[in-house]
């Protein structure tokens, strides 16, 4: 620096101006220090950016792998909560997410319609994908069922195997914690073997909560007759695990994008009537005004039920709990 037109300033200024490259002196010692420590100390972003990653199509089958996982991966919804997953288009962003994932976790089952041909693409081109309906018991619906769900039973087919045929399967699994415990195992051995990690604890803890989920929704479901009208058909899993019985759908189908048609709501107004079914419960995908039009015609309560996302729920089990406990206020 130039001393010389330092001692030429007045002294103020030549006060003034040593203030200012000793703070500026200062700031860089102190930024200097800093830099050495943050580099020192492992960073949270850049941890959590190099850790492998999991996509998860919804948010219900999200947590349960959230759990699952643990620390042990960052794991990434698609679908936002709240959204139809039977309506949901991925963006550009989605699809590159999905591609550059160490696993895909799905439902299959028809289930993400708008997705479907982003995770055939993405397993020919080398993405692990695991679709939990194909290490389940699927619900399977006859012709008859497919055509009339409020008049016909079910059957029900193992199927476990890779590339069968979706067309008439029940893809709504999540809706009984019996069948979410019945494909952990292998959800946990194909995570934990896409991104290098044992999870045997976590499935075991997983395990044990999701059984004890199960009996209590056995509990509080065993003091009501629960009959059962639904805004889709979508509690098939629901009603064959805790004894209840599906009277009918507002929308006679497994996918919220159909219609119903007037025969089939004349119809299922007579299955209410016949039963004297108490509460009609309604949602996603659901005209509110229909539901509520037909509760008022019936003479009985339009519940509105949350079925396919967590919808404010920290945990899987905290969504089936709520779920199970307005179904049987609502039906008690």
């Amino acid at each position: 620096m130039n001393n010389t037109f330092f001692s030429n300033l007045p002294r103020s200024s030549r006060t003034a101006k040593a203030l200012t490259a000793f703070s500026v002196g200062a700031l860089l010692t102190l930024s200097s220090c800093g830099n050495s420590d943050s580099a020192d100390s492992p960073d949270a972003n850049t941890t959590a950016s190099t850790r492998p990653t999991v996509v998860v199509t919804y948010s219900v089958l999200g947590n349960i792998v959230e759990q699952l996982v643990g620390d042990a991966a960052t794991v990434t919804t698609l679908i936002p909560d709240g959204q139809d997953p039977h309506e949901f288009e991925p963006s550009a962003k989605d699809i590159e997410s999905l591609n550059n994932a160490n696993i895909v976790v799905s439902n299959g089952l028809d289930f993400e319609e708008g997705l479907e041909e982003t995770l055939e693409n993405a397993k020919t081109a080398g993405v692990n994908v695991f679709m939990a309906g194909d290490h389940i018991t699927v619900r399977e619906l006859s012709e008859e069922d497919h055509d009339h769900a409020d008049e016909a039973t079910t059957d029900t087919t193992v199927v476990k195997e890779e590339g069968h045929d979706h067309g008439a399967f029940d893809p709504h699994l999540w809706l009984s914690p019996a069948t979410m415990l019945e494909m952990l195992p292998e959800l946990s051995e194909a995570i934990g073997a896409a991104i290098g990690a044992d999870l045997s604890m976590q499935l075991e803890t997983l395990s044990a909560e999701l059984t004890a989920l199960d009996t209590q929704i056995q509990e509080i479901i065993g003091g009501v007759k629960c009959e059962l009208v639904s805004g889709h058909d979508e509690m098939g899993y629901f009603a064959d695990r805790y004894g209840c019985e599906v009277i009918g759908a507002i929308i006679p189908s497994l996918s919220t994008t159909s219609e119903a048609s007037a025969g089939e709501l004349a119809d299922l107004k007579a299955e209410v009537e016949i039963h004297g079914v108490p509460a009609i419960f309604t949602g996603l995908g659901t005209s509110p005004a229909i539901a509520e039009q037909l509760a008022s015609e019936l003479g009985v309560k339009a519940v509105t039920l949350s079925t396919h996302f967590l919808d404010g729920a920290a945990t899987y089990q905290e969504f089936m709990l709520r779920m199970t406990n307005q179904i049987a206020e609502a039906l008690g």
